[in-house]
C-alpha cells in the first residue's frame, strides 16, 4: 500500500511539473544572467545524429525549468546561511565582463528589453567591494581621456555660438562616497576626473559640479546599494549644480511631493548575486515638482514620426520610474510658459535628472546618444533651443568609444524612417541568402 502510495506522489509530481513546463510562459531573455535563454531547437536528421539536437533540448529544459529563478534564489540563501558569518563584513568580488546580447525587441517596444540591456550595457566589470550589503565598483573614471570629453563640449560650443549654452553635468561613482578611509583614493580619483573636464572647457562653456554640491550631502540616501545609478535623492542635488551653473533657482525639496516604494534590487546585485545585497534591497524615491502638468512622447532613432505617448514619472518599482526608462528622443512639454528650451544628452545615469527640469522649462528635449540617430544641431536650431546639458554619468565620459557617440550627434543625417526600415529588411534579407550560401559551401567541402 505504501508503496503505491509513492508511486501515485511520483506519477502526480512528475505530472505537475510536465504541465507547468508546458503551460507556463516562456521568457527570451534572463535579467539575472544577463543572456538569452534557449530556443526549442529544429529537428533535423543532421542534428539528431549529431546529438546536437538532444543538448539543445536540454539546454532548454534546463532554462524553462518553472520556477527556476526562484530555486535559484533559494539555493543562494541556502548556502548563504551555513556556517558562521561576520557581522558587516567588507568583501571584495570580481565579477566577468558581461557580454552584449542583442534583444529582438528596440528600446521602444519592451519594458524587459530595456532593463535587460540596460544592464549589460552600463553594468561594471572587475572587482566590486561589498560593505555593509552595498556594492561600491572598485573604479573612478580616467583624467586622462576627460579633455576629448571636454573637447567634444567645446565643438558644440563652437558649433552653436549665440544660439545655446552648453553645459557639463557628469555624475561620479558612487566609489566617491565608500565610507571607509582607506578607499578615499577613489573619491580622489573621481575628483580628478571631472576637475579634468572642468580644467579643459573654453571660456563659456559651463561646468556643473555635482560632486561638490553631493559631498555636501555625503551622508543621506545618493546611491542606490544594489544598483549603479544614483537615487532621486542623489539626482536632484545633480539638478542644484547645474541650477547654480546655468543661473537658475531650484526648487526646494521640501516642497516637492515624494513617493516611495521599497524592495528594489538592481544591476549590482544581479552581477555579485550577494546575499547581503539582497537583505538590504533599496527603496526608490521620487520627488515630484509643484504645480507642473507635463507631456511626453518618445520617438524612434531616426525622425519625429510615429510617436508613443509616455510620462515623465512612471508608477514603477526600480530606476525606470525616471522618464519610464530609456528611449532614443523623447520630447517633454510642460505648463511652464516661458519660451524657454532645453535638450540633454543622456545615458541612463540621466534619467533621475531631467524630470527635475519641468519646473524651468517649457519644452525639453532628452537624447540618449547610445540609441538616438538624430541630427542634434538640427533639433536645436529648429526648436531654437537655449540650452544643451550632457547629464551621464562618469563612465560615459571616460571612453572615447561614447565620446564619439556623442559627437555623432552632430553629424547625423535625417533619415526617412521608412526607408531605413527597408534597407534594414533588405540587409535581413541578404545575410540570410548569404548564410544559406556560406552552408552550401561548406557542405561541398566536406
Amino acid at each position: 500500500m505504501v508503496k503505491k502510495l509513492e508511486i501515485v506522489l511520483v506519477f502526480i509530481g512528475i505530472l505537475a511539473i510536465s504541465t507547468l513546463f508546458f503551460a507556463t510562459p516562456k521568457q527570451k531573455i534572463s535579467l539575472s544572467e544577463k543572456r538569452t535563454l534557449s530556443t526549442l531547437p529544429a529537428f533535423t536528421w543532421d542534428n539528431y545524429i549529431s546529438g546536437e539536437f538532444t543538448k539543445g533540448i536540454n539546454l532548454y529544459i534546463n532554462d524553462h525549468f518553472p520556477f527556476r529563478a526562484q530555486a535559484v534564489r533559494f539555493t543562494e540563501a541556502f548556502r548563504y546561511n551555513l556556517g558562521f558569518r561576520l557581522q558587516d563584513q567588507e568583501k571584495i568580488v570580481v565579477v566577468g565582463t558581461p557580454k552584449k546580447v542583442e534583444s529582438p525587441e528596440s528600446p521602444l517596444d519592451s519594458a524587459a528589453a530595456k532593463n535587460f540591456l540596460e544592464g549589460i550595457d552600463e553594468a561594471y566589470s572587475g572587482s566590486m567591494l561589498i560593505l555593509d550589503g552595498k556594492v561600491y565598483p572598485q573604479n573612478a573614471g580616467d583624467p586622462g581621456v576627460s579633455p576629448y570629453f571636454a573637447k567634444m563640449l567645446n565643438l558644440y560650443a563652437d558649433s552653436l555660438q549665440g544660439k545655446a549654452r552648453i553645459f557639463s553635468a557628469v555624475v561620479p561613482l558612487s566609489s566617491a562616497f565608500i565610507p571607509l578611509p582607506n578607499y578615499e583614493r577613489y573619491a580622489k580619483r573621481n575628483e580628478e576626473t571631472l576637475l579634468a573636464i572642468k580644467n579643459n572647457l573654453n571660456p563659456g562653456v559651463y561646468f556643473a559640479d555635482v560632486l561638490g554640491e553631493m559631498n555636501q550631502h555625503y551622508n543621506e540616501y545618493l546611491w542606490y546599494g544594489s544598483d549603479h545609478h544614483w537615487t532621486g535623492l542623489g539626482a536632484y542635488y545633480g539638478y542644484v549644480a547645474f541650477c547654480k551653473a546655468a543661473g537658475i533657482m531650484p526648487v526646494p525639496l521640501s516642497s516637492m511631493e515624494k513617493k516611495e516604494k521599497s524592495g528594489f534590487l538592481g544591476s549590482l546585485y544581479e552581477l555579485t548575486r550577494d546575499q547581503t545585497v539582497r537583505d538590504n534591497p533599496d527603496r526608490v524615491e521620487t520627488y515630484i515638482p509643484p504645480g507642473i502638468e507635463t507631456e511626453a512622447v518618445r520617438y524612434n532613432p531616426y525622425d519625429f514620426k510615429y510617436p508613443q505617448k509616455t510620462r515623465v514619472f512612471c508608477n514603477s518599482a526600480n530606476y525606470s520610474t525616471f522618464i519610464c526608462g530609456d528611449a532614443p528622443m523623447m520630447k517633454i512639454t510642460t505648463n511652464v510658459k516661458n519660451g524657454k528650451k532645453i535638450a540633454v544628452v543622456k545615458n541612463s545615469m540621466g534619467n533621475a535628472f531631467v524630470v527635475y527640469l519641468i519646473s524651468h522649462y517649457e519644452e525639453i528635449y532628452v537624447v540618449d546618444f547610445r540609441y538616438s540617430k538624430h541630427n542634434l544641431l538640427k533639433i536645436i536650431k529648429d526648436a531654437q533651443v537655449n540650452d544643451l546639458v550632457f547629464a551621464l554619468g562618469i563612465y560615459g565620459a571616460v571612453s572615447r568609444g561614447t565620446i564619439g557617440m556623442m559627437r555623432n550627434l552632430a553629424y547625423n543625417k535625417n533619415q526617412n524612417y521608412a526607408d531605413v526600415l527597408k534597407r534594414e529588411e533588405e540587409q535581413r534579407i541578404l545575410d540570410s541568402i548569404n548564410g544559406v550560401q556560406d552552408s552550401v559551401v561548406v557542405q561541398n567541402q566536406n
